[in-house]
């Protein structure tokens, strides 16, 4: 929604305006995208014809849409790097200036994993520190012209420390360095990233600390949290959500403890229903003629059923009369690997018959700058796309072969063991498969994350699951976040729903349900509607 603003708010000017070390939190549905690139664009317009910025992206689909954008907006993006945080350490620092510490010159090669290379296998120590050891070892495995991607952050880092040439050539090369997502920052991107600050270059990070749901993957939001009270930075928050209505924005944000705007209408119900999981969805049924009707929806899929775990939302699909897509968490999504995100979204787009394969290669790989690799890897799209789903495991070769053209650093016999899995087992393939206009979405929270419905079922509000029980303070952090993810799913209409009983798959068995405590936060109950729905 945010692509479709067309004047900055009050709260993306300051933030574009901003000249010094700058932190934008932005909340979903805020234009966080939109105000980078006018900001990225107001910068361009006063640099001399050799400089440029810096703007770093995780994942190669998302640098690619951030310079779709901003050829769009016409930024001239010929001095600066638009590119993921591999390519900028790779390219920018152990490329050019390996060769000052080895006082060798040599062809770089880039390696995929240390595991490969036994000789440099201790290497991975590294990043729990350097030592006398492994920094011998490093600067051997640079004499030898090889660069692992497991290490690229920590011997780029290295390489800063060590050769001032290198950053002489940073700060006079570029004036600026963004890096979005920053709440995904490890240890050593955050020292990489307050080095070049420190020494000159202006820095903006951006983030939504709020989104930070993937502590299982070892992604924490602690350096975007320590940026935020820096007095190095301004922090400036974009608050405004331009895609939902204005009561589920407030409700959000008085969730996490932000301010929020009067509303004449509230639109977050918390729905109480006399029995389980069954009559909860017997309620559905009954009421969602009426909701589409008020709401103007037109099609079920607009609509989700969002729950804490699968078991939940497997329960849901036995008990819900109307017709619905089940969406359970994979394997694969408990891995933020870059493979893992590459398989989960081709499956997605192999499925959905409203993208096009020039569009999926596209994402990837740019025609303009790597034409041979763009052809190579849409032939093999062509192909993919066209086979019917239950010989995909025979194209096991294929698919990993267009995985090693798009992300060939990023190899993972782990993920591909999964995907193995995965491919073999039609009925978890099935959830890859878009739902059709007649089907409601019923889906976990986790898997929710990016995606957006006119109106929204909430379950598993209770206590002792929502949070876990006995959870930790950063467990607690976590499902608050995540319960701010599902609040912020909705654009028109959020139900809260509440049973007298919950199904325990552990057990499985039904017990006495208690509301969540997120529920009674300060400020959240005048927020919504109580009601009561019977079956």
């Amino acid at each position: 929604m945010s692509s479709h603003i067309q004047d900055p708010t009050e709260e993306q000017l300051r933030a574009i305006n901003e000249e010094n070390n700058l932190v934008i939190t932005a909340k979903p549905g805020s234009g966080k995208t939109f105000t980078v690139i006018e900001k990225i664009k107001n910068i361009s317009d006063s640099l001399y014809d050799y400089q440029g910025i810096i703007a770093i992206s995780f994942t190669r689909k998302a640098s690619h849409e951030l310079t779709i954008r901003a050829k769009k907006k016409g930024i001239l993006i010929k001095q600066s790097f638009l590119g993921t945080i591999d390519s900028f350490y790779i390219s920018e620092i152990i490329m050019p200036y390996a060769k000052l510490l080895t006082r060798k010159l040599n062809t770089i090669e880039v390696c995929t994993t240390l595991r490969d290379y036994p000789k440099y296998e201790k290497l991975i120590a590294i990043k729990d520190g350097i030592s006398k050891n492994t920094e011998e070892l490093l600067l051997q495995s640079l004499y030898e012209g090889y660069v692992f991607l497991d290490i690229c952050g920590e011997t780029a880092y290295y390489v800063l420390e060590n050769v001032k040439e290198c950053i002489e050539y940073l700060k006079a090369r570029y004036t600026h360095i963004f890096i979005d997502e920053y709440q995904d920052c490890g240890d050593i991107q955050h020292k990489i990233f307050m080095t070049l600050v420190e020494n000159g270059i202006t820095g903006i990070a951006v983030g939504d600390l709020d989104q930070a749901i993937y502590a299982f993957s070892n992604r924490y939001s602690k350096y975007l949290a320590s940026l935020i009270s820096n007095p190095q930075f301004t922090h400036f928050e974009l608050t405004k959500n331009h895609r939902c209505h204005q009561s589920i924005s407030n409700y959000s944000l008085c969730l996490m403890g932000g301010e929020i705007k009067p509303v004449d209408e509230s639109r977050i119900f918390k729905i109480s229903v006399s029995g389980c999981e069954q009559e909860l969805m017997q309620a559905i049924d009954a009421k969602l003629p009426a909701i589409k009707e008020k709401y103007k929806i037109k099609n079920n899929n607009e609509i989700a059923i969002l729950c804490r775990g699968n078991a939940t939302a497997e329960k849901c699909c036995e008990f819900l009369a109307t017709p619905a897509k089940l969406f359970v968490d994979t394997e694969l999504d408990r891995y933020s690997a870059y493979w893992a995100r590459f398989f989960r979204d081709f499956l997605q787009c192999y499925y959905d018959e409203s993208v096009y394969k020039v569009d999926f290669v596209e994402k990837y790989i740019n025609l303009e700058y790597e034409p041979k690799i763009h052809q190579k890897a849409l032939q093999l799209v062509d192909k993919l796309f066209d086979i019917n789903d239950t010989g995909l495991i025979d194209e096991l070769n294929d698919i990993l072969n267009l995985a090693k053209i798009i992300y060939p650093e990023y190899e993972n016999a782990e993920i591909v063991r999964v995907l193995i899995e995965l491919l073999s087992n039609q009925a978890k393939l099935e959830g890859f498969k878009p739902a059709s206009q007649e089907e409601i979405c019923v889906l976990t929270l986790h898997k929710s994350k990016g995606l957006e419905f006119r109106a929204i079922f909430l379950m598993d509000l209770y206590k002792w699951v929502f949070p876990f029980e006995g959870c930790s303070e950063e467990d607690y952090i976590q499902s608050l976040n995540l319960h701010y993810v599902g609040i912020t799913r909705a654009i028109e209409v959020c139900y809260i729903m509440q049973g007298i009983r919950r199904y325990r798959a552990r057990y499985n068995d039904y017990y006495k349900a208690e509301e969540s405590p997120f529920l009674h936060l300060d400020g959240l109950p005048e927020l919504r509607i109580n009601a009561t729905w019977n079956t």
